[in-house]
Order: C-alpha cells, then structure tokens, then sequence
C-alpha cells in the first residue's frame, strides 16, 4: 500500500511540475505530438503506396535516400538559420514546409517531384532536431529541464506509435470512400500531412523570447570544418556505421514484413506501435548497465548484441520469431544511443560541444541515405536477406570503432555517472 501511495504522489507530483512548465514548452510538447502522429502514420504507409502503384523498390530507395541526404547537408546551416530568424519563425517554417513535403509526394506519381519533396521533408525534420533541444532549454527552467527533455522524447515516442498503428486499420476504414486500395493508401497518407501541417497552429501560438546579439554575430564555420579535434573526427566515423546499421533495414522494416514474410499491414503497423514498450524498458535499463561495466562498453555491447537481432531477421521465415528480433534491434538500438549521446556530449571539450553534436547528426544521416539506397537497389531483384547480413556488418564495425576509439575513455563503473 505504501508503495502506491509513493507512486501516486510521484505522478501528482509530475502532473503539478508539468503545469509549472512555460507556456512555450506546452506548446512545442503539442507539436511534437501532432508532427509525431503523422510521421507514424507516414512511416508505415508510404512505401507500401508506392509500390502499390508498381513503382519499384529501387526508385523507392532512390525517393527513401533523399531526406537522409537532406537532413546531413542542412544541420549545420539550420542551426545558424535559426539562431538568426529566431526559433519560432523557423519553427512555423519547418511544419509548413514538412506538411506540404508529405502532401506533395502523395499527390504525384511522378517520381522525381517526391524525391524533391522528400528531400524538404528532410530538411524539415532536421530543422525540428536541430532547434528543438535549444529552444526547450532556453525557455524551461533550469528545475524543469530534466522532465521536460524526458516527456518530450516520451511524447516523440509515444505520437509516433500512436500513428504507426493507426495506419495500420485506417486504410480498411477508409473502404467506403473508395474500394481502390492504392486511393485509401492516399487519403491516409493526406492525413498525416495534415497533422504534420497542424503543427503550425500551436508554433504560431509561441511568445518569440529576446534573443542576443547572435543575431548579429558573424557566422563562422571553422568550428565545424577545419578546426574540428581529433575526438570529434572520432565520434563521426562511428555514427556513420551506426547510420548504415539503421538504414540499411529500417525504412523498409514494412516492406520485409508485407511483402517477404507475408504478414498484413495491421500486424505491422501493431508491431510497431508496440515497440515503444520494449524501446522504453532497455532505454530505462541503460543507466544501470552503465553503472556496472561503464557507458563506453555498455554501449559497446549493445552494438555487437544487436548483431544477433540483424541476422535472426534475416535467416527467419517466421513473423513472431522476426517480431521478437525487431523490438529487441529497435530496443538495443535506443538503449545505446541514449548512453552514447550522454557519453559524447560529457566527453566532449565544451568549445567543441556543437560541432561534436553537428557531427554525430550529420554522419548517421549520410549513413542513412547512403543505406536506403542500397537496400532499394538489393530489393528490386528480391535480395531480402543482404542488407541484414550488410547491417550485421556495420553494427560490428559500428562495435569495434566504439571500442577501439573511445574504451580507454570508459570511466570504472564505481565512478560512472549518467546524465
């Protein structure tokens, strides 16, 4: 009894900070969760759309690897946008040109507009990572900040499997607007644009907050390019191989199980949704592996187990045997990369804190975009099994560069702190 009565004060508690927050916080909270929404639904449907429409797995590759691409050209320059144009009209920016990216690429089957539109789809996202963490700690308390970065990636979380399983039954329940299932693939897809398009209401809602002379500070690029430092360079090498490790198999995670295991939508679009639980636990577990053997080797160690993940999903034929693979690859995967972000941004010299941040985005999207492409081209002539054998290469790489760079920096665990 006593411990429900200590949970319960707990959640009262949270509840009461949560109301303390800043009236921009709420706002952005509210954006994350109407953006995050209709990437779900977005993520679950677009491929199966168009390759509803007989448009081949290379071309989608080709469309899949533009966003990626966008996304590690645009951090760095987005960030000095931001800083100049302020958070809020960049913000509204980012969600017009997102909503209207996403509404595009449905509305033409001409491929090369969707590879343009996706790549503003990139360039949007990238924005909404970029400001996002600064402008929360900008207009949080210092107090707040600890439950406002945790409910904001909690919301992310949470939106997203909201979406992804909508999508899953929405095509179904669309079956009265039309019997054609490539037209209910679109209207879903319309649907996410609008909600990804929803989000300017409450960024036009935000109270724009005085900014510093940064406006008129020069823009300087040397911290970023030839004046990185040899830790940084480090850091970089290896969240290509993590970037490969992801987007060699999860933008067409739909695609494997429709079309090779013969699974239906609703069964992945559940699945998915469903990760987050798993997703939340190891990420919960994180800490208290770290505290034992130390966040470097912690974070080495899920790189190399997700190996196991990787080559289960590629031997099996079996959709539950493959289930249970994904969640623990997408479980392993955010365990380490929350504990490989705290470890890099601590690790980090302070000067060299933004460039080392730039960097670990701009790398795992190059990975990414690069990956997508080659997975597209390998399931055009139905080679499903290679890119899990090629990601169960570049988590081992991704394995051994963390281990071979960055060990000797791995505190004794009695000393380790997590932040």
């Amino acid at each position: 009894m006593d411990h429900i009565t200590r949970l319960a004060q707990r959640v009262l508690a949270s509840v009461r900070e949560t109301r303390e927050f800043d009236r921009n916080v709420k706002l952005l909270l509210l954006t994350t969760t109407l953006n995050w929404v209709g990437q779900g639904i977005f993520a679950v449907v677009f491929n199966l759309y168009v390759l509803s429409m007989g448009i081949e797995t290379d071309i989608l590759g080709r469309i899949l690897s533009t966003g990626p691409l966008a996304h590690a050209v645009a951090s760095i320059p987005l960030g000095f946008l931001g800083e100049k144009i302020g958070h809020k009209s960049l913000f509204v920016a980012i969600y017009l040109i997102g909503g209207v990216s996403c509404l595009i690429q449905v509305a033409t089957p001409n491929v090369s507009l969707m590879a343009a539109a996706a790549f503003f789809g990139g360039l949007a996202l990238a924005g909404d990572f970029v400001m996002r963490l600064p402008f929360l700690a900008t207009n949080a308390k210092e107090s707040h900040h600890t439950r406002v970065f945790s409910l904001d990636s909690l919301l992310t979380s949470a939106s997203f499997s909201v979406g992804a399983l909508l999508a899953g039954y929405l095509p179904n329940l669309l079956l009265g607007l039309s019997p054609d299932l490539t037209t209910r693939y679109r209207y879903t897809l319309y649907l996410a644009g609008v909600l990804i398009l929803s989000a300017m209401v409450p960024a036009l809602m935000m109270t724009p907050r005085p900014r510093s002379r940064a406006k008129d500070k020069r823009i300087s690029l040397s911290p970023y390019l030839w004046g990185i430092d040899r830790f940084t360079v480090q850091l970089a090498i290896i969240e290509l191989f993590v970037g490969l490790t992801m987007g060699l198999i999860m933008p067409f995670m739909n695609v494997y199980f429709t079309y090779r295991l013969g699974t239906s939508r609703e069964f992945f679009g559940t699945i998915a949704a469903l990760a987050v639980l798993p997703v939340a636990i190891a990420t919960a577990l994180g800490p208290s592996v770290a505290r034992r053997i130390g966040t470097v080797r912690a974070v080495t160690a899920s790189r190399f187990v997700i190996l196991a993940c990787t080559l289960a999903l590629a031997l099996t034929n079996h959709g539950l045997l493959a289930t249970a693979a994904y969640w623990g690859y997408r479980a392993l995967f955010s365990m380490g990369a929350s504990l490989w972000f705290s470890f890099a941004m601590g690790a980090a010299a302070s000067r060299a804190k933004a460039a080392a941040s730039a960097w670990l985005d701009i790398t795992f999207w190059l990975g990414m975009g690069i990956a997508a492409w080659v997975t597209g081209r390998l399931l055009a002539v139905d080679n499903y099994r290679l890119p899990f054998y090629l990601a169960s290469a570049a988590a081992v790489m991704a394995g051994l560069t963390t281990h071979v760079f960055m060990d000797s920096r791995n505190e004794p665990p009695a000393q380790q702190t997590i932040g």
